[in-house]
């Protein structure tokens, strides 16, 4: 499975606790920071980790000071997020 099929998979796991219109029909400029409250990005955060792990065998911190920053947090969209976590498991493989 590739990252941005899991990160879809999780925005729409996550999504169907939240019920967000928006979030139905996602694509890679998806304004996810937007669109989820504090809830909703740890719910995300939590379900890419669990996510992650699985499918590399390995744990990926999601989340650090740095991802949190609403400025330049890698939640924008979906292509930030998946960038983001290129090199979040990239870092982890060093």
């Amino acid at each position: 499975m590739n990252l941005k099929t899991i990160i879809l998979k999780a925005v729409k796991d996550v999504n169907e606790q939240l019920q967000i219109d928006e979030l139905e029909n996602i694509h890679e400029e998806t304004p996810l920071f937007e669109l989820l409250d504090s809830l909703g990005t740890l719910d995300l955060i939590l379900e890419l980790e669990s996510s992650l792990e699985e499918h590399t065998g390995e744990y990926i911190a999601v989340a650090n000071e740095e991802s949190m920053d609403k400025n330049n947090t890698p939640f924008k969209t979906i292509v930030t997020l998946e960038n983001y976590l290129l090199q979040r498991i990239a870092d982890e493989s060093n």
